[in-house]
């Protein structure tokens, strides 16, 4: 699997996710720290909650291949600022998670996802393994 970093606001599933895609027992430290695990970045989400930790995002990205955008299928907002994805020169993927709650809207997320200029986006459940596969190989 490739350098992989994760971005997206507090609790919209990034450990989780980091968690069902490398099958082992990962839980972040909820420190304001840049953390690694194998192949997984994981970016706190405060990073992308306050604009001056922008520039940590852009240098942090120097290291991964692959930039996966995170959105949580519950959540009416985004953080991210319209064509946020244009800053990074990598491969990016736009995540929806929480897709299994009952609650959820995909296509709003999908809809917040593209406006940060993602282009290829997929809809994952951790909780059912709902599109984890479809994700994995995208990783690759």
């Amino acid at each position: 699997m490739k350098k992989v970093m994760l971005i997206g606001e507090t609790r919209v599933g990034k450990s989780t996710l980091i968690q069902s895609l490398s099958g082992e027992d990962y839980s972040s430290h909820r420190a304001m720290a840049v953390e690694y695990c194998g192949p997984f970045i994981n970016i706190p989400g405060e990073f992308l909650e306050n604009s001056r930790f922008y520039h940590v995002l852009i240098s942090t990205s120097v290291e991964c291949d692959i930039l996966v955008l995170i959105q949580d299928a519950t959540r009416s907002s985004s953080l991210f600022p319209p064509l946020f994805a244009s800053m990074f020169n990598r491969k990016i993927i736009g995540v929806i998670t929480k897709t299994d709650v009952p609650d959820a809207n995909v296509e709003r997320a999908e809809r917040l996802l593209r406006n940060a200029g993602v282009k290829e986006v997929v809809a994952v459940s951790s909780e059912t393994g709902a599109g984890l596969d479809i994700l994995r190989s995208m990783l690759l």
